[in-house]
């Protein structure tokens, strides 16, 4: 077989695994300025409305342990008003990968200066306040 062609060998390959093969979840580490090293992983997205007058966004769902202690369930709403300023602002839109990454820099700021993150669990938060400090240091714009 030449190098450059395998597609009969692989045949069916490039779809991935069948959906009966679940993938284990890969844990990335982050060592925060508070001195907790934390070992995390993304769950989910979810569409939400929040009852707290935050209007309408997307739940991102992280599961955390800090200092190999019990895992616990960490939720940043993105706001739908953060992409309403974004846009504003910028004259486009923030795609899904952009979004992710805010949030990933709201996660990044909690493990940083949270020290008490296990009850913050749902006040974290990305919105029209902070959505362009999240993505600067990403150069974005």
């Amino acid at each position: 077989m030449s190098g450059g062609d395998r597609s009969n060998s692989q045949k069916g390959s490039a779809a991935g695994p069948p959906d009966s093969v679940k993938m284990g979840r890969r844990y990335k580490v982050y060592a925060a300025e508070t001195g907790v090293t934390y070992r995390y992983f993304f769950d989910a997205r979810y569409q939400v409305v929040r009852p707290e007058g935050q209007g309408s966004g997307s739940d991102f769902v992280f599961v955390v342990t800090a200092d190999q202690q019990t895992p616990f369930v960490l939720r940043i709403f993105f706001s739908d008003r953060a992409l309403a300023a974004w846009h504003a602002a910028h004259q486009q839109a923030l795609g899904p990968n952009e979004q992710y990454a805010a949030v990933k820099m709201r996660l990044f700021r909690a493990f940083d200066e949270e020290e008490r993150l296990r009850e913050s669990a749902l006040a974290l938060i990305v919105d029209e306040t902070n959505i362009e400090d999240l993505l600067a240091p990403l150069e974005i714009a």
